[in-house]
């Protein structure tokens, strides 16, 4: 018997890609529906609700968390979130939701998802209210501008730590080196910019083209030199001339 799936993603190429690799590598899932508008798609699963859903969280007007609180806590189907951002609490969904596929979805994990799907299903079907319910409670953080975790993902785990954990970030080239307050560092494959957008709200300022820096962490701001910080890690981070006013008002 064939999985009803639906794909409501507002990227086309995701939705493309995701399809192509669910009909390659998941025969067992027909793909019915598809839509990158999430007002349509939100009509289409109130009156046709599906087996499983793979739902996009970051999307304009409505993101996933608002398309489930939209159909409310009784779903009848399953769903997988998808996300090319760390930033929403992935421990959170993993906990709560059937599961989660970071973007680029890589097949290993597509798979196994579909697989956790088809073993849940013979156990206990649909996306059960307490299911919601704890989710919703888990990233509604998110939803009041704070965050309870980060998701620092490299090939071989996901960690999660608190904004506050890191002391400062800083560029190289498409990756960002992240300095914990434990003393580890870790190089995530993901820009500064984005870091600079996840973590802005959280005290977080960029002095220098290739340094984030959490401003609760700053020790002491040196005059000389052209003007440089000292973290608490003792690391020295120079400051662009044309930020430097702000930062010091920022530190007041």
């Amino acid at each position: 018997m064939k999985i009803k799936a639906v794909i409501l993603d507002d990227e086309a190429h995701s939705i493309e890609t995701l399809q192509w690799k669910l009909e390659n590598y998941c025969p067992e899932v027909e793909v019915v529906a598809t839509f990158d508008d999430a007002q349509k798609g939100l009509q289409y699963l109130k009156s046709n609700p599906p087996d499983l859903l793979f739902l996009d969280i970051q999307m304009p007007m409505l993101n996933g968390f608002d398309v489930l609180e939209e159909l409310g806590p009784a779903l009848s189907f399953d769903v997988i979130f998808s996300t090319a951002y760390d930033q929403f609490g992935i421990q959170a969904i993993k906990a709560s939701a059937l599961d989660y596929l970071l973007k680029p979805v890589q097949n290993k994990e597509l798979k196994e998802a579909v697989e956790k799907y088809i073993r849940k299903r013979a156990a206990a079907p649909g996306f059960r209210e307490g299911q919601l319910q704890g989710l919703m409670e888990n990233v509604g953080a998110e939803h009041d501008g704070k965050i309870g975790k980060v998701a620092l993902a490299t090939r071989e785990s996901i960690e999660f730590v608190d904004p506050q954990e890191i002391v400062l970030c800083s560029s190289d080239s498409n990756y960002t080196m992240i300095f914990l307050s434990s003393g580890r560092k870790k190089l995530i494959s993901r820009t500064l910019k984005e870091f600079e957008d996840l973590l802005t709200p959280f005290n977080f300022y960029r002095p220098h083209n290739s340094y984030l820096i959490n401003l609760s962490k700053v020790k002491e701001y040196i005059r000389s030199d052209g003007g440089y910080i000292v973290m608490d890690n003792q690391m020295k981070v120079p400051v662009s001339k044309s930020r430097k006013d702000e930062l010091l008002a920022r530190l007041q």
